[in-house]
């Protein structure tokens, strides 16, 4: 909405009115804001103190979206489609897709099943479960058991599960109430108008990067959320109505998700520029500096609660200056080599770069474009600017400091990426919405071939057989039991491999994994193993373990030469029986029709669905399931 003078050039929209009206001006945006307020009460209220302006009309676009959510519910039906639309969708998908509900939900990547587990301790036990390790190597500060991603996300969402239940699908309920929270927090904050909170759910709903972590236990969609939060935070602070809660709120936002994952400690610099633009140069200059040493101790405190993995983190050992340049010039070459290899990443992961190095490029144009027609620093809308070193930045860390595999790209920068287009939403003006605007639109395009990668992505983790975790926590059922006044070894479960079967294994008992035994000291720590062959074969002495059960992925053992003998002693711990040479095995009843592989067919025609019904009872078998499974082997 703009207004101007009869019988004059039109002023730019951010120009404040001079003269004795300015006082008038700055009681009528304290009073009625622009974002909020319809243009009528707008124009009357400007009218009122200026008599001899008149305003020019909005566009048809904006009066027509104006006025079709204003018919449906106003402002607050545009905010609860950014808040709810992306819960709504995630779940609508997964019944469109599978036929089932979200509680079907299991974890599958190694990653993830790590995270589930590590917040079903936490929620369990807190501080006192077993080890999350790998190799047996611990965290240098032994004040956490958790593993090579430190303790942050297992917090956050065990703390949750403590309060309100750790179930198998709550990873995903506590994903989708941060991002719908986040949406919240950032439509608060922005004060967006009508126009832009449509368009920021629609960024939000075609957002197939942030969809595709969604329904999973990973830590993407926190990050997600953040980025979405931490927009909302930016836009507040470099606009007119700053509030000074809203720095301390950004702050603590900023340093958990840099404790959780330290690529947000990129942000830092620009987060203190932004809250401290209207002050003197020394005031700026210590505040970023005092934000890169609150970053500093942030990323040592994560080095120390983190459990190293072979070498460990590469960033973490160039942090820890123990690289030479030689190493980090390979790192480089080698990630730049990998950006031109598109026939190694699929097509989500490209969709991703591709939006990425295009906002970059459009948000660094409009910066310079911006500084270029305003000369003056205050009059400059530093919106793009800080968009375009967020994106500069983080791109810049990770080829820098981090490998371009294993969806590594997509999973860090994707949070950039949204960041960055939220803020542009939110930026005065047409540029900003226009940016936005055009990723909406690629992302639109390119929606069929994302919903298969994303359908692809999630089939394993909503169609699976229930039998083998079953199997499993038959197998561990009176032998394998936390005990919370025991040591951290003695509820501890070393395992060659990472199947999806091992949520199943009890609360408080930590997984820690072996992937090379000849580098290991024997004899291992842990209370209980679950070890292939060839890795049993691999360890360099003899091993004085019980065998328990033997599994498709391992046999159960129980580990003599812990030091848990006082939990035997005190009759704390129930005695395994003697090894035998065969081994005692957990048997499954065979499977008949109708336990075997149901198709996604079956599942969603009655006709199928009879005929199946009738296969299962004509083989002996009970009824069709009313969930479907899968005979896969893990």
């Amino acid at each position: 909405m703009h207004y101007e003078p009869a019988g004059t050039p039109h002023p730019r929209a951010s120009r404040v009115p001079d003269g004795g009206h300015q006082r008038c001006h700055r009681k009528v945006l304290q009073r009625v804001s622009f974002s909020r307020a319809p243009a009528t009460r707008i124009c009357a209220a400007v009218t009122n103190c200026e008599p001899g302006l008149h305003v020019r009309r909005p566009r048809t676009r904006v009066v027509v979206a104006y006025g079709v959510v204003k018919a449906v519910g106003g402002r607050s039906a545009a905010v609860l489609l950014c808040v709810a639309g992306v819960p709504l969708l995630v779940v609508t998908l997964v019944h469109v897709f599978f036929g089932v509900p979200l509680s079907a939900y299991r974890p599958v990547i190694n990653d993830e099943v790590a995270y589930w587990h590590q917040a079903l301790t936490f929620a369990r036990a807190g501080f006192h479960g077993g080890y999350y390790t790998l190799g047996e190597v611990t965290n240098p500060s032994g004040l956490t058991p958790f593993g090579p991603h430190g303790p942050g996300f297992a917090v956050l969402y065990g703390t949750a599960g403590a309060l309100f239940g750790w179930y198998r699908h709550t990873a995903v309920i506590l994903n989708l109430l941060a991002i719908g929270s986040a949406a919240w927090i950032w439509a608060s904050l922005t004060r967006a108008s009508i126009v832009r909170l449509l368009l920021g759910a629609a960024m939000l709903l075609t957002f197939w990067h942030m969809l595709f972590w969604a329904s999973s236990g990973m830590q993407e969609s926190l990050h997600h959320a953040g980025a979405i939060a931490i927009a909302g935070c930016f836009a507040a602070v470099l606009g007119a109505d700053r509030r000074w809660w809203i720095i301390g709120f950004g702050w603590v936002v900023l340093a958990v998700l840099a404790f959780v994952r330290p690529s947000w400690l990129v942000l830092f610099p620009l987060w203190a520029i932004a809250t401290t633009r209207s002050s003197s140069r020394r005031v700026v200059a210590a505040t970023v500096v005092a934000s890169i040493a609150i970053g500093t101790v942030i990323l040592f405190a994560y080095s120390r609660m983190t459990a190293p993995y072979e070498e460990g983190f590469f960033f973490l050992r160039a942090g820890s200056l123990s690289l030479g340049l030689q190493a980090l010039v390979e790192n480089v070459t080698g990630n730049v080599q990998r950006l031109g290899m598109p026939d190694q990443f699929n097509r989500l992961e490209l969709l991703h770069r591709y939006q990425y190095g295009a906002l970059l490029l459009a948000t660094t144009t409009a910066a310079v474009a911006t500084m270029w027609r305003r000369r003056q620093a205050q009059d400059l809308s530093p919106h793009f600017a800080i968009a375009a070193s967020a994106l500069a930045l983080a791109l810049a860390a990770m080829i820098l400091l981090y490998q371009f595999t294993n969806f590594a790209e997509h999973r860090v920068l994707s949070a950039f990426l949204l960041f960055g287009t939220m803020l542009c939403i939110a930026a005065p003006g047409r540029i900003g919405p226009a940016l936005a605007t055009g990723i909406v639109l690629v992302s639109v395009v390119s929606a069929r071939p994302s919903l298969i990668e994303i359908e692809d992505s999630w089939r394993d983790r909503f169609v699976w057989d229930r039998r083998p975790v079953s199997e499993l926590e038959g197998a561990l059922e009176a032998t394998v039991v936390y005990h919370p006044d025991a040591s951290r070894w003695c509820n501890t479960l070393l395992t060659s491999q990472y199947p999806p079967q091992l949520i199943g294994v009890p609360a408080g008992i930590g997984l820690s994994v072996v992937r090379k035994p000849e580098r290991m000291t024997l004899p291992p720590k842990s209370r209980y193993l679950l070890l292939d062959e060839d890795v049993r074969a691999a360890f360099t002495g003899p091993l004085n373990l019980d065998m328990v059960a033997t599994l498709p992925y391992g046999t159960l053992y129980v580990n003599r030469d812990a030091d848990c003998g006082a939990l035997a002693e005190n009759g704390m711990m129930l005695q395994t029986k003697p090894s035998r040479a065969d081994g005692p095995r957990v048997s499954v009843p065979e499977r008949t029709l109708c336990e075997a592989v149901v198709s996604f067919g079956a599942r969603k025609h009655s006709l199928a669905r009879a005929s199946a019904d009738n296969s299962c009872r004509a083989s002996g078998g009970p009824p069709f399931l009313v969930e479907p499974v899968t005979s896969r082997d893990f």
